[in-house]
């Protein structure tokens, strides 16, 4: 038994190595042969795990293809430059660097300092425009800033053109604010260490005045 399982295995080696060595011939005869090339696949180490944290914040180019966000026509809406006088709205002082959370004319909460756009109504896209907006869009949790490869959390979008919104101050890959500076400073967004109020506070469609 041990003498056939023996034969056995060497005739398989034997029959391996025909074809190897056919294999061999056959790729190195002829014209315009070339020498066979052995291929050693490697494997790539997965990305940390920051790496699996969504991109958000304000895009370092400006957006293309996003269509403009029509204000709420349930009522009229008022001037451009007028405070809503009815309802939560969130106020935005870029000269003295403050926020206020608003219902009517009533001051709810008011959040400062805080950091503002470097430019001021340039229409530049890293600018922070003065006007009426009205919050687009809301993302929970800490998001990857590629402007500034840090991270923030708590976005809130409100002026879609220029891709501005409301967040915290910029952080590292564990959550911990690396940059804590206000005034004028950013490209264009509202940096704030409260950024957890305004993102419980604001809603969809809520107007954001932002004046000097």
């Amino acid at each position: 038994m041990k003498a056939r399982g023996l034969a056995l295995a060497l005739g398989l080696f034997a029959l391996t190595a025909a074809v190897v060595m056919a294999a061999a011939v056959a790729c190195s005869s002829g014209a315009g042969a070339r020498p066979v090339q052995i291929v050693v696949a490697t494997l790539t180490p997965a990305p940390p795990a920051a790496a699996t944290v969504p991109v958000g914040g304000k895009p370092a180019a400006p957006p293309t293809g996003v269509p403009a966000v029509a204000a709420p026509t349930s009522t009229p809406q008022p001037p451009a430059t007028a405070a809503p006088t009815s309802g939560r709205w969130i106020d935005v002082d870029v000269t003295r660097y403050v926020v206020r959370l608003m219902d009517g004319p009533t001051v709810l909460k008011t959040i400062g300092p805080v950091a503002v756009g470097a430019q001021i109504d340039t229409g530049a896209y890293e600018s922070t425009q003065t006007g009426l907006f009205y919050v687009y869009n809301k993302i929970p949790g800490l998001q990857y800033d590629a402007p500034y490869q840090t991270y923030i959390s708590d976005w809130v979008g409100f002026d879609q053109q220029k891709a501005n919104g409301f967040h915290s101050f910029l952080k590292d890959a564990n959550g911990n604010v690396v940059d804590s500076s206000t005034g004028r400073v950013s490209n264009g967004c509202i940096r704030t260490g409260d950024s957890a109020a305004i993102f419980e506070f604001a809603q969809v469609g809520m107007p954001v005045l932002v004046h000097t």
